[in-house]
């Protein structure tokens, strides 16, 4: 099995021998979902340390009917078998000077950006998300973007026969052509998105 495939089992339940389905989200959403508009992925290199980090920028937006709690989870896993959880092992100093190159006074880091998410577009919150880039010689990356919407689902693991709860989160994969490096700071290709249950 390659590292690519292991990276993507770990977190996900093993469903061999089971006949029924992996259980998928509901065609219409029917508990609330927040308006979620994502910029491009990128990688951006530490003038200081040589470091390379991957980052990405969204926008949210608060469209139910009531107000809600913005505390997102963002991995990213590569094809080199790197699960990376954002904002981990990344300096402050790092997100601190991507917030002053970016130039966007509206733009949070993304422990700033966590908090209550007030009804309306006048309320939408952009946000800053950095990972560490240790492999920038990977063709393919995966982000799951979890704390979007309400809906989740109960199922029992079949190895363990314990209560597992699956989260409605959006899968965004990508594609790195040629050396990501010699690409500097152009955004990464997008293959695909949807919603899955994770």
């Amino acid at each position: 099995m390659s590292a690519w495939h292991r990276a993507l089992s770990v977190g996900a339940l093993a469903i061999a021998g089971v006949a029924a389905g992996y259980p998928k989200p509901a065609t219409v959403p029917y508990r609330w979902q927040l308006d979620f508009d994502a910029g491009d992925l990128r990688l951006y290199v530490d003038q200081e340390s040589s470091d390379a980090y991957w980052y990405f920028t969204y926008q949210v937006t608060n469209r139910t009917s009531k107000d809600q709690v913005w505390a997102p989870r963002f991995t990213l896993f590569t094809d080199a078998g790197e699960i990376m959880i954002s904002g981990r092992e990344v300096p402050s100093r790092v997100t601190e000077d991507l917030l002053e190159f970016l130039g966007n006074e509206l733009l949070e880091s993304q422990n700033e950006a966590i908090g209550d998410l007030l009804q309306g577009p006048e309320h939408a919150r952009e946000g800053l998300v950095v990972w560490p880039a240790r492999d920038t010689s990977v063709n393919e990356l995966k982000m799951f973007v979890r704390g979007l919407s309400g809906e989740s689902a109960r199922i029992k693991n079949p190895a363990t026969a314990q209560e597992i709860v699956l989260y409605k989160t959006l899968q965004r994969d990508y594609l790195v052509p040629g050396d990501a490096l010699a690409r500097g700071n152009d955004p990464i290709g997008l293959v695909s998105e949807r919603w899955i249950l994770r």
